[in-house]
């Protein structure tokens, strides 16, 4: 994962990943002003190489910091990783290439639940749409419920049952989590319908 991945020789890109994780880590410091000379840098060199760790790192600032300077800049490193993410991914699947299934976990980490939502509802494979469903599982429920919920619509008995899967987790506590589980008892797969019952009755409503 980087902001401009360019061509270069494993022991350099190693290194340069090094500075870029090491300036993504350092949006949380405690001190204003490492703080803000790490966004300065990241915001102004092209061709910094952040890896996963500073990806996860950016995406905290970008969520979390109270330092309003930092988190628009986070905000902003986020937003055009995830616009190279799904550029990755529309390029690939104009090609017909499978391995568009690889940009998910880039897609994850970014907490890109609007395009992994996407994913799972237009993909023309049913293998990556069962994977893109799966994903939406692993973020937070405010924002995937809805995608997953839409989900139970697929032709596919497996993308529907890994949706009835991912909403499991949200069923204690999550009103909307429930309705589609619910609905998913009507699902025309015996097996949708085990799984989505058995959500329900490991994880009643809470008042």
């Amino acid at each position: 994962m980087t902001v401009i991945d360019l061509p270069v020789p494993a022991r350099t890109r190693e290194a340069d990943e090094a500075i870029g994780n090491r300036l993504a880590r350092a949006l949380g410091d405690r001190d204003a002003r490492v703080r803000r000379a790490a966004a300065d840098t990241l915001i102004d060199e092209r061709e910094v190489l952040v890896g996963e760790e500073g990806v996860r790192a950016l995406v905290q600032a970008a969520d979390a910091t109270a330092d309003s300077y930092v988190r628009e800049v986070a905000r902003e490193l986020v937003r055009a990783m995830r616009a190279a993410a799904w550029d990755i991914y529309a390029l690939a699947l104009r090609r017909d290439d499978a391995g568009r299934a690889e940009t998910i976990r880039g897609l994850v980490v970014l907490k890109a639940t609007a395009e992994l939502g996407e994913i799972a509802l237009t993909d023309p494979s049913w293998r990556i749409r069962e994977r893109a469903v799966a994903a939406l599982g692993e973020l937070g429920p405010r924002t995937a419920v809805g995608p997953l919920t839409s989900v139970l619509d697929d032709e596919v008995v497996a993308v529907r049952r890994a949706a009835v899967q991912a909403l499991a987790r949200w069923a204690a506590d999550r009103h909307y989590a429930r309705s589609a589980l619910t609905t998913a008892l009507e699902d025309p797969d015996a097996g949708v319908r085990a799984e989505a019952r058995w959500a329900l009755a490991v994880a009643p409503s809470r008042p």
